[in-house]
């Protein structure tokens, strides 16, 4: 059993098919696609979103405290 959105790229395939020997299934997906309409519950299911959770802003203060401490620098020991 084929649902609603096959049934319609047939049915527009076959259309233009008859008219266009080269017409092609891509390209009658890409037609369909204009035309067709959804029906009943599945016309606009919802999408879930996904929330971030909330980061805590004591983490940040401790990195601006590290921040403005001077680096110690390495570099190469010298000979003497």
């Amino acid at each position: 059993m084929a649902s609603e959105w096959v049934k319609h790229v047939q049915s527009v395939y076959k259309a233009k098919k008859a008219k266009n020997a080269g017409y092609s299934y891509k390209q009658a997906m890409q037609d369909a696609k204009k035309t067709y309409k959804r029906k009943g519950a599945a016309a606009a299911p919802k999408k879930r979103v996904r929330r971030r959770k909330k980061v805590e802003e004591e983490p940040e203060e401790e990195e601006e405290k590290e921040e403005e401490k001077p680096r110690k620098r390495r570099g190469k020991k010298k000979r003497q």
